[in-house]
C-alpha cells in the first residue's frame, strides 16, 4: 500500500491488554506485556516461548486500523514470522487480517499495512523467532483512526474535514483536544470556510466529558432469594460523564434480553455513578444483568449472572 494514504499512528493505552494468561502468551517475570504499549525503547516483553507467542488488545471501543508497528529487540530473539487476526469479540471467532515477516534490521522497526478493518479486538500471533531462545518485542502499535472521532464530525456534518485532520496526525479525540486551539487558530488550513464555526460547536462538544466505559463498582450478588430485595449494587463511568444508563435482564431460557429500569449518570468525584437499591427478581431461575449506555449502546458491563432461588 501507499504509505501516504496510511492513517497515522495511534497514541496506544496501558490498558489496551493486561498482564494476565487472557490476553498473552507465558511471559517472563518483570517483563509485562504492557511495555509493548509505552514508548520507552528501554522496555520490552519476553514471552518465554521461541514459538507460538501472542498478544491480544482490546482497544475499549472500535477503530479503523490499517497498519502495525512492530519493533523487536535487536537479536535473535526479535520476532520473525507472524500474523494479525481481528474479532467482535475477546473470545473470537478471530479473522486473519495479515501474514507478516519481520527482517532483523538496525533499530529493528517493522511497519506493515493491509486494507483499513474496523474493529475492537486485536490478536498478534508471533510464530517464531531469528533463532533464540524466547521472543522479545519492544513495541506493537497501530495505524489507525478512533471511530469516535469519525462518529463525532459526522454527527457535526463535518465528515469532509477528517482526510485533512489525519494528514495533519489528528486521529483521536484526544490528541484534537490537544490542538484544537492551532486548528481553530488556522482553521483555513483544515476547514471549509462555512465549517468553521461548526468545528468551534464540535470542539465546545469536546470539553465536555464523554462516556467511554461504565464497569461493575459493586456488582450484585451472585445469589438471590425470589421477591427479596438485593443489596443495592452500583456502576461507574468516566469521571464527569452524565447521560442515561438502563439496567438490561436476561432469563437463561429468554432469546433475548429486557430493559427493565432507565437510571441517570450522577458525577461524583473521581467518577460518575449509578446505584440501583431494592432490585427484586419476582420468579426464581437463572438470570444475567448487566448496565448499558443509552447513547452508546457498545458502552456497557460484562453481564453479571445471578440465581434465584425460592
Amino acid at each position: 500500500n501507499d504509505a501516504s494514504s496510511m492513517f497515522p499512528l495511534l497514541r496506544s493505552h496501558s490498558n489496551w491488554t493486561l498482564d494476565s494468561e487472557k490476553y498473552r502468551s507465558p511471559t517472563a517475570e518483570n517483563s509485562s506485556v504492557q511495555n509493548l504499549l509505552d514508548i520507552s525503547p528501554e522496555t520490552y516483553w519476553t514471552c518465554l516461548l521461541a514459538r507460538n507467542g501472542w498478544v491480544v488488545f482490546d482497544l475499549k471501543h472500535e477503530y479503523s486500523i490499517n497498519g502495525i508497528r512492530i519493533i523487536g529487540c535487536e537479536n535473535q530473539s526479535a520476532p520473525r514470522n507472524g500474523r494479525i487476526d481481528v474479532s467482535n469479540s475477546f473470545n473470537g471467532h478471530w479473522l486473519k487480517i495479515i501474514d507478516f515477516i519481520c527482517v532483523l534490521s538496525q533499530g529493528n522497526k517493522n511497519d506493515f499495512y493491509f486494507p483499513s478493518v474496523k474493529t475492537r479486538f486485536i490478536r498478534v500471533h508471533i510464530l517464531d523467532n531469528h533463532g533464540g531462545i524466547d521472543i522479545r518485542i519492544k513495541v506493537i502499535g497501530f495505524f489507525g483512526v478512533d471511530m469516535s472521532l469519525v462518529d463525532l464530525l459526522r454527527q457535526y456534518g463535518l465528515e469532509n474535514s477528517l482526510n485533512t485532520l489525519l494528514a495533519n496526525g489528528i486521529n483521536d479525540l484526544e490528541t484534537l483536544d490537544e490542538q484544537r486551539d492551532a486548528i481553530l487558530n488556522s482553521s483555513d488550513k483544515y476547514l471549509d470556510v462555512n465549517d468553521h464555526f461548526q468545528f468551534i460547536r464540535f470542539v465546545e462538544a469536546l470539553r465536555s466529558p464523554r462516556l467511554t466505559f461504565l464497569k461493575w463498582s459493586k456488582p450484585p450478588k451472585t445469589t438471590a432469594i425470589a421477591g427479596e430485595k438485593l443489596k443495592t449494587f452500583s456502576v461507574i463511568g468516566d469521571e464527569g460523564a452524565t447521560g442515561r444508563v438502563k439496567l438490561e435482564e436476561k432469563h437463561e431460557n429468554s432469546p433475548q434480553a429486557t430493559t427493565i429500569l432507565k437510571r441517570d449518570l450522577e458525577p461524583i468525584q473521581g467518577h460518575s455513578l449509578v446505584a440501583f437499591r431494592d432490585y427484586t427478581f419476582k420468579y426464581p431461575g437463572r438470570y444475567k444483568i448487566r448496565v448499558i449506555s443509552l447513547e452508546s449502546p457498545d458502552i456497557h458491563t460484562p453481564w453479571q449472572e445471578i440465581v434465584v432461588g425460592k
